[in-house]
């Protein structure tokens, strides 16, 4: 064991602790960036790799508290009833996905990461950044709601306002994801910034379901009301020519017409039923048993 030459004492090798996370399941927060990973490569693959024929690449997801404002980023806000998320792409990459939207030729030659021999800022270019910003913020408050090991809780539907925002501060949360695209030699981060309320939601989706008194007193019930049973509705099935469908564009319309719907448990056919709209939303009614 070693001692302090000067003291003979013990040195203190104890960490600091954040008072916000005792009591908080900040331990399982490496769990929620694999999932996010996926999210954001898909993101990446159907927005961009797909339509423009680019090559970015997805590196490490890491959650922690920022010791350091990111530079050569320009922020902007998405908040909601929850509370408010950052958002923040370096400017390097939001570039080459400018070159690549407006012209990929160009794209495969713009590897330039002096900052000096960028072009000054344009409308075009917020528009971008806005537009990605609001689908990688979708994609970030989808994983959040639909976690895998989430088996409990309310799912909120999330409707956000934008705005520009200052830069965070150190100690705040932030997402990092690295990005990369070789084809031009282009490589930044991708960042979001969760503030006490989204935080806070996070942590609550990710801790371990209690049970309640309410959850006791059910288990008193007859097996009947207690039985927990998915219902799973088949709007409709269509066939298509093989022709017909790789001549299908975004914006095409494959007319289709709603019938009789069957109902499955466990992907057995258990009853039919007729799908109705009800408040803007399609319902099932009028189920009949499967003979």
């Amino acid at each position: 064991m070693n001692r302090s030459p000067r003291t003979g004492r013990i040195p203190n090798a104890s960490q600091t602790l954040d008072p916000r996370a005792l009591g908080r399941p900040v331990h399982l927060l490496p769990t929620f960036v694999a999932p996010l990973r996926d999210d954001l490569s898909e993101v990446f693959r159907t927005n961009l790799n797909r339509r423009y024929r680019a090559s970015f690449e997805l590196g490490a997801v890491t959650i922690a508290q920022l010791d350091a404002v990111p530079e050569r980023c320009r922020w902007l806000g998405y908040a909601d009833e929850t509370g408010r998320i950052g958002f923040a792409l370096e400017r390097q990459l939001l570039l080459c996905i400018l070159d690549y939207r407006y012209g990929a030729r160009e794209a495969r030659s713009s590897g330039a990461t002096d900052a000096s021999a960028w072009p000054p800022e344009t409308a075009t270019e917020e528009r971008l950044a806005s537009m990605l910003g609001r689908q990688f913020v979708a994609a970030l408050a989808e994983r959040i709601e639909w976690l895998p090991q989430t088996t409990g809780g309310a799912t909120l539907n999330h409707e956000f306002s934008e705005s520009a925002t200052n830069a965070p501060r150190t100690g705040t949360w932030a997402i990092r994801a690295e990005v990369s695209e070789p084809a031009c030699g282009i490589a930044g981060s991708l960042w979001f910034t969760l503030d006490d309320g989204w935080m806070k939601h996070l942590l609550a989706r990710l801790a371990p379901q209690r049970e309640n008194r309410r959850t006791q007193a059910d288990a008193a019930k007859p097996l009947a009301s207690r039985l927990q049973l998915k219902l799973v509705g088949r709007l409709l099935e269509k066939e298509i020519p093989l022709g017909l469908l790789l001549d299908t564009r975004v914006g095409d319309v494959i007319p289709v017409r709603l019938g009789e719907t069957e109902v499955l448990v466990d992907n057995e056919r258990l009853m039919t039923a007729r799908v109705a709209e009800h408040k803007g939303k399609l319902c099932l009614t009028a189920f009949e048993d499967l003979e």
